[in-house]
């Protein structure tokens, strides 16, 4: 069976090996942590290592989600570049991690907030020139990069993901598989459809793939929410997820509480069976 790792998000006020033993309370072993702490230093990164080993928890991908193009912006995430070299610089001490996860770069000053000019020739060539710049920050560290996209990002689509991926033929930027983050908010049945076709079409690029729920609100916006708890059609992504990318990493996110982790699991696990993944 597929096996499953959940994402562990940590602020400054998160109590970080008690963090870590609620993920492995609620079945987990192995996952993505995401470090939310602005201004965060060597110390801090070794003690977050320190916590994972103490609790016997795994280190996939280490997520620290800056603007590729708004390097000193912390307004997406609350994290900026200086953040992410000391995270990039210092994920030897989290149990010998290459992967290092951001969003995949927008003009807008929000998360989803749309902006034309993403869409522009001159943009995709200026995330392309400022993930050039990050290679340059940990030259001779053994780093991937993995880029989240999102639908009002510049890497808003399977074809773009690709496209810049093949830029970086030595493998060292890949992107994340969101499929909630990408799909359309209507309509349904064609956003069902699409889930094989994006997964096939965006395999190549793949990295690492995260798994959440969403709903559309009254407004037409995506409502993220834990697995199992939204619209998604969980069993023809896993069954795409499994066809096409079955040596990745796995990882559950969308979930703060134990019972929450659980409970995603729990339903993950149950669409596997059902399944036969």
């Amino acid at each position: 069976m597929m096996e499953l790792g959940v994402v562990i998000d940590l602020y400054e006020e998160t109590d970080i090996p008690a963090a870590f033993w609620y993920a492995k309370e609620a079945g987990f072993r192995r996952g993505q942590v995401t470090s939310h702490i602005h201004g965060i230093t060597p110390d801090e990164v070794r003690r977050i290592g320190l916590a994972a080993r103490q609790s016997g928890f795994a280190v996939d991908a280490v997520g620290c989600y800056i603007n590729p193009l708004r390097l000193d912006d912390a307004g997406l995430n609350g994290v900026d570049v200086t953040d992410w070299q000391t995270v990039a610089e210092n994920m030897g001490m989290l149990g010998g991690v290459e992967r290092i996860v951001c969003w995949s770069g927008t003009l807008g000053r929000t998360l989803a907030a749309p902006n034309l000019l993403n869409a522009e020739e001159e943009t995709f060539n200026s995330l392309f020139i400022a993930l050039n710049g990050l290679g340059e920050r940990t030259r001779g560290l053994p780093i991937q990069m993995l880029l989240e996209p999102f639908s009002a990002h510049v890497l808003s689509d399977a074809a773009a993901c690709v496209r810049l991926t093949r830029r970086f033929p030595g493998g060292e930027v890949k992107v994340v598989l969101d499929a909630p983050n990408l799909l359309p908010a209507k309509p349904r049945d064609a956003r069902e459809a699409r889930v094989p076709e994006m997964v096939a079409q965006i395999a190549p690029a793949v990295g690492m793939v995260h798994l959440k729920d969403f709903a559309v609100g009254e407004d037409g916006q995506h409502l993220f929410a834990r697995a199992g708890a939204g619209e998604l059609d969980y069993g023809a992504y896993l069954r795409a997820v499994a066809r096409f990318l079955p040596e990745v990493p796995v990882v559950i996110e969308q979930v703060r509480t134990v019972e929450e982790m659980r409970a995603a699991r729990e339903f993950v696990q149950g669409v596997l069976k059902e399944n036969g993944i």
